[in-house]
């Protein structure tokens, strides 16, 4: 009797095994379906992202022109050098070359080169003779990127109407601002599969999206009449001491803006450098708020921004 009541408890036993293996064989089996129909595609995007590395191509920003096809606003083709830190085999000759060839701080360098990152930029904008030299050399770790750079031909002219970009060329005022969509473009990418520790694999193939360029936008402004509207209210402010002033240049048949001079002006090329003598010689002692301040002032297109109001006496 006892040996069928301890016979009866082992199967008990072993059906209650048996139950709770079967929960978790069937769990884990619609856990793995449930993966792999709902989360596949994401979790093959993580996979794919964790085994390559992606460094961006900047396309072509769109240039700007004047009524005639003279350029007001251009990109000319720079590089960017970075480096990929589990490439490099000495950190100490690869942070000398370039800060000698970049004209950089060795410190500087060979702090940013020892980081424990993917891939470090150690400077953009860089000349593309140097950055030829630089691929000359080989030496590991190492990488050059394209890159691109905006550059305004006439400095100053039309500053305020024109406006610039920052260091991602993105356009922060006027109409790089206005039209920053049409003349971005889209960005490409260099896609390397790599392992574990970022290393590239030896045979692995390098797969290059090109950048879309951005498109070219035409203005009204004639350069020539620009050119003149600016001399001439420079002139009348000098001559009057007056703080500032204006001048558009209006076709009255069509409407269309030939010239829109904003003066005092400032130099495209170099945005964040202050326009007022007196500023410029406490500059340092201001806040990055006043700073700021002082510059969206410069930028500011008073003329289509601000009220003007005239009073007139007998």
């Amino acid at each position: 009797m006892k040996k069928q009541q301890g016979t009866f408890a082992m199967r008990k036993k072993l059906l209650v095994i048996m139950g709770v293996m079967m929960f978790v064989l069937t769990f884990l089996a619609f856990r793995v379906a449930y993966i792999q129909a709902v989360d596949g595609e994401m979790l093959r995007e993580r996979a794919y992202e964790q085994h390559t590395r992606d460094r961006l191509i900047r396309p072509d920003r769109g240039n700007i022109y004047d009524r005639n096809g003279v350029g007001l606003a251009l990109t000319r083709t720079v590089a960017t050098v970075s480096v990929i830190r589990s490439q490099v085999e000495d950190a100490e000759v690869v942070a000398r070359t370039l800060s000698q060839m970049l004209d950089m701080d060795f410190d500087t360098v060979y702090e940013k080169v020892g980081r424990r990152v993917a891939l470090e930029r150690i400077q953009s904008h860089v000349d593309p003779l140097v950055a030829a030299e630089l691929r000359r050399l080989n030496i590991p770790g190492i990488v050059i990127d394209e890159d691109v750079e905006r550059v305004y031909p006439f400095n100053d002219l039309a500053a305020q109407v024109i406006g610039f970009v920052g260091i991602d060329n993105q356009g922060i005022v006027g109409l790089e601002a206005k039209f920053d969509r049409f003349l971005a473009g889209e960005r490409g990418k260099i896609l390397t599969e790599t392992d574990a520790r970022g290393r590239e694999f030896a045979d692995s193939q390098t797969i290059r999206i090109a950048p879309v360029d951005g498109y070219n936008l035409v203005t009204t402004l004639d350069a020539v009449v620009q050119q003149f509207a600016q001399q001439t209210i420079e002139s009348a402010i000098e001559t009057k001491q007056a703080l500032r002033g204006a001048i558009i240049v209006m076709n009255p048949q069509t409407g269309e803006i030939l010239a829109m001079a904003n003066a005092p002006s400032f130099d495209l090329n170099e945005p964040f450098e202050i326009n007022n003598p007196a500023l410029q010689e406490t500059w340092a002692t201001f806040t990055n708020e006043e700073q700021m301040h002082h510059l969206n002032q410069m930028w500011r297109n008073f003329v289509i921004n601000d009220c003007v109001i005239i009073g007139l006496s007998k």
